[in-house]
Order: structure tokens, then sequence, then C-alpha cells
């Protein structure tokens, strides 16, 4: 199965069934937990997913906007760390 492959139905599996752990998503797709965590981690790359505490979700469109505008657009007045919406500092 190639990845793209993989990242798509992991990522519909979340979004049947939030809050899924690796063992819970590797059971499910019968893939090894390091293809689920290589799978995961390209997810969350993507700005498409977010993992708290061993557990993964989708983002909502706008939280995936918001994540994206934050992380490209160095004139955005926030930033966007572990869920927590921060003030960009400026630079001096």
């Amino acid at each position: 199965m190639k990845e793209e492959d993989l990242d798509w139905w992991i990522y519909h599996i979340l979004a049947d069934e939030p809050c899924q752990d690796i063992a819970a998503l590797s059971g499910k797709t019968g893939h090894s937990r390091d293809e689920v965590a290589d799978s995961l981690d390209r997810l969350e790359k993507a700005l498409l997913i977010e993992r708290y505490e061993g557990r993964c979700r989708i983002r909502s469109v706008q939280e995936v906007l918001l994540s994206c505008r934050s992380k490209y657009d160095d004139t955005s007045p926030f930033i966007i760390e572990n869920g927590i919406i921060k003030e960009r500092k400026k630079p001096e």
C-alpha cells in the first residue's frame, strides 16, 4: 500500500472515530505501529491532525487554516503552540 493511501485511510478512521491511539489504528488497518506512527507524522506535518497525550484527532477546517497561517505567514499577529494561541513576538 502506498503511504498516501494509508494516510487517507487513517484520516478517515479518525474522522469517524476521534481520539484513537496508535495501537487502535494499527489494529484497524492491519499495519505495524511504526507504519501508523509514520503516517500520523505525515498527517500532523500537513496540519491535518493533532496529537495529544498519545491520542489523535482530525483538525477542523478552521483549525487547519489558522495553523497554516500562524506557521507560514510571518505577518500573522499570532502563533499556535501546543494548541494554545499566543501573540507573535515582534523582532526587536
